[in-house]
């Protein structure tokens, strides 16, 4: 992958954009229609298994598609999230915000354990790579939604919505990436040890 990036011409970096673009603005659209408990055990599922397919794709634009995917689908739920957060009367249940965490750490468990066996495979990049790439397109994502609450209604709503998107998206990719990294570097070290 790190290889397709440095010898791409032109036409392979217009399939990379437009293919994360993609990817990211039909997730995120599907996600937003979605109520907040089935968004966020969608947005977990749907992820582990695009982490674990990412691991098996060769072709990098299909393989940026599906970082786009993964990046919508978290600011997507981002914002449900935050919409929930917006609404003072309605404070969300404890079982609600455990099951949101739980079900999104064990997606990161699962995707870092399955990223951690195929380390040695030359299609998959090392985790840093993977990690800054889904976090550049994650903070595209943000950036463009922020701007459209701005455009739609005004300065001070997008204010509002920056701050809630930002504390939910935080909750929400610091549940995945830290299990996430857990389990890659447990199964990293287990693969390592059993080399010897």
């Amino acid at each position: 992958m790190q290889n397709f990036e440095q010898n791409a011409n032109s036409l392979d970096r217009l399939l990379i954009v437009f293919g994360s673009l993609a990817g990211g603005a039909i997730s995120l659209i599907v996600i937003r229609s979605v109520p907040l408990v089935q968004a966020a055990m969608i947005c977990s599922f749907v992820t582990a298994c695009l982490v674990i397919a990412c691991t098996q794709l060769t072709k990098p634009a299909i393989w940026w598609t599906a970082l786009g995917v993964i990046a919508g689908i978290t600011i997507g739920t981002s914002a449900v999230l935050s919409e929930s957060l917006a609404d003072v009367q309605t404070t969300l249940d404890f079982r609600v915000r455990l099951l949101i965490v739980g079900m999104h750490s064990l997606a990161g468990l699962i995707a870092g354990m399955i990223l951690g066996r195929k380390i040695h495979n030359p299609h998959v990049p090392p985790l840093r790579t993977f990690l800054s790439r889904l976090s550049a397109l994650t903070v595209g994502i943000f950036a463009v939604n922020v701007t459209g609450e701005y455009i739609v209604a005004g300065l001070e709503e997008a204010r509002s919505f920056s701050s809630r998107l930002s504390t939910s998206s935080t909750i929400l990719i610091t549940a995945i990436v830290v299990p996430g990294v857990i389990g890659y570097l447990l199964t990293e070290c287990r693969t390592g040890m059993n080399r010897r």
